[in-house]
């Protein structure tokens, strides 16, 4: 056991540093911090609910940073439209951190957390779910009737309506291929920032869909330009929680240690799949949070009178972030046998990238080399 003094709470260190490993694994594949599986988690390790905030922003921060970069290396970032979403993200940030402060003053911190964490995950999930299903079994009739497609896919008309929307300026993103207002990125940055400062979050589990189905970014500019963004986000609401005393570091180092290799492995994976897979791991994921977020969140308010649900709440912490990684190094693992000329079940065919379909080439003994090194 560690002592965290800051925090109040003594954990295991190999848990953080487990947790940095997988988060990290899963935020670099599907572009988001992980403070939506985080900060439960770190509630369930005994912290309180405004401490596990600000210490789980501090942790995306530094990973968004790692991630950032493996991203670039694969030209999945457009600058252009991340960083016009950094004024509303800052200004999202500083209001959902005055929220949090607020509630923390209260005494309603963790209820407050982990009820709104649950509202919006639940939603996400059931959109994302039901779209990414209907976009893969569009991707396997085309692949059935000869038809070549691409690595994106998506049946969202929502973006066609907002790329018509005329308030000035009009900004023009060219690696995500897309054309809209000024107004529509600022307020998804906005409200995203809101998300992040409230609930520690890096904002990416809402992002990320939010790019992809209100902007029309592809799924993988999506992740890239995401991870840029937490960076910004992510560094700002870190900022505004030490000075409120919220952050313990010694936990953010440890969980970082994790992330330094997980980030980067993760980012890797995106090249050799089409859009729909991440957007299907980034579904499954939300859908588990709101499992870990109900657990503890029934815990509290009960008063702690049901022992087994914290027993249930760590072990679906944990498991969880198992199985999300086991599903991508799954996804990867399928992507290489496809691409060695191998048998993959039918239904992982429209979602892998074979080597003559990729834009680019990559070397993965190369890259896993240097994420090793």
């Amino acid at each position: 056991m560690m002592d965290f003094a800051i925090a109040g709470v003594q954990v295991p260190a190999f848990l953080l540093i487990f947790t940095g490993i997988t988060v990290g694994i899963v935020g670099g594949f599907i572009g988001v911090g992980g403070g939506y599986m985080v900060t439960p988690a770190l509630v369930v390790f005994g912290f309180p609910g405004y401490m596990a905030s600000g210490t789980d922003l501090t942790h995306i921060a530094g990973k968004g940073v790692i991630s950032t970069i493996r991203h670039r290396s694969l030209g999945n970032i457009d600058w252009t439209l991340g960083l016009s979403m950094v004024a509303g993200t800052e200004l999202g940030v500083e209001i959902g951190t005055r929220i949090l402060t607020w509630t923390k003053e209260l005494g309603l911190s963790t209820v407050a957390v982990l009820t709104a964490s649950l509202i919006v995950m639940v939603s996400l999930f059931i959109y994302t779910q039901i779209e990414t299903s209907r976009s893969h079994k569009q991707l396997m009739a085309k692949l059935a009737s000869g038809e070549k497609i691409g690595r994106e896919f998506q049946t969202s008309r929502i973006p066609h309506f907002l790329q018509r929307i005329p308030f000035r300026p009009i900004v023009k993103c060219q690696t995500a291929r897309v054309a809209i207002s000024m107004w529509v990125i600022v307020l998804v940055g906005l409200f995203t920032g809101a998300l992040a400062g409230f609930l520690g979050v890096g904002g990416g589990f809402i992002r990320v869909p939010a790019l992809v189905y209100l902007v029309g970014a592809s799924s993988h500019i999506a992740v890239g330009t995401d991870l840029l963004e937490i960076v910004f986000s992510g560094s700002y609401g870190a900022l505004r929680h030490a000075m409120q005393g919220n952050v313990d570091f010694s936990a953010v180092m440890l969980m970082l240690t994790g992330a330094l290799f997980g980030a980067q492995f993760g980012s890797i994976i995106t090249a050799y799949v089409r859009g729909p897979a991440i957007r299907y791991i980034l579904g499954y994921s939300l859908m588990l949070a709101s499992l870990g977020a109900a657990l503890p969140l029934i815990n509290t308010l009960t008063g702690g009178s049901i022992p087994i649900l914290a027993v249930l709440a760590i072990v679906l912490t944990l498991g969880q972030m198992i199985f999300l990684c086991g599903f991508i190094l799954e996804i990867f693992y399928l992507a290489l046998r496809a691409n060695r000329g191998k048998w993959v079940p039918e239904w992982v065919v429209p979602l892998v990238v074979k080597a003559e379909e990729k834009t680019e080439h990559i070397d993965i003994e190369k890259e896993l080399a240097e994420v090793r090194g």
